[in-house]
């Protein structure tokens, strides 16, 4: 299934790139795209894993505060407690901030959220579901990470 608003394109190295209407992500190709909610989440779901999209505006806020919103809402759904999070600058040029959370000494979820100079983010997010396919999804998270673009 494939999600109305968005464009896929077949890379032709099981990666596909999707286009959708604020950003652009590279994905494994065949995992299921979502719609996007109200609140400008979607969903990308593989049969080993499930990577994550968020657009939203930043302005007026900073990374302190990003991270605490962030954390409220994962924390919600997730156990685990977060590493602190890095300000890094992404292969796009866009400020980022990353972090992990952790669960029995493993990371269960990796995120990164790109801010553009109009103060609007991208927040990617990677759930990993075991530690046999921890390199694969972070493999594969990796690629969405260096490859997203705002749009």
């Amino acid at each position: 299934m494939q999600a109305p608003d968005i464009k896929s394109e077949d890379l032709g190295d099981g990666f596909v790139r999707i286009t959708a209407p604020k950003y652009i992500v590279e994905i494994p190709k065949g995992w299921e795209v979502g719609r996007e909610t109200s609140f400008g989440q979607r969903e990308y779901m593989g049969t080993d894993g499930e990577m994550g999209t968020m657009t939203g505006s930043a302005k007026g806020s900073n990374w302190d505060r990003l991270y605490q919103t962030s954390l409220y809402f994962i924390r919600r759904s997730m156990k685990g407690e977060p590493t602190p999070y890095k300000i890094v600058k992404a292969k796009q040029g866009y400020e980022a901030m990353t972090f992990n959370m952790m669960y029995e000494e493993r990371p269960v979820a990796r995120y990164v959220i790109l801010m553009n100079d109009k103060e609007e983010i991208l927040a990617l997010s990677v759930k990993i579901p075991s530690k046999a396919k921890q390199k694969e999804m972070e493999k594969a998270f990796q690629r969405m990470v260096d490859t997203a673009k705002m749009r």
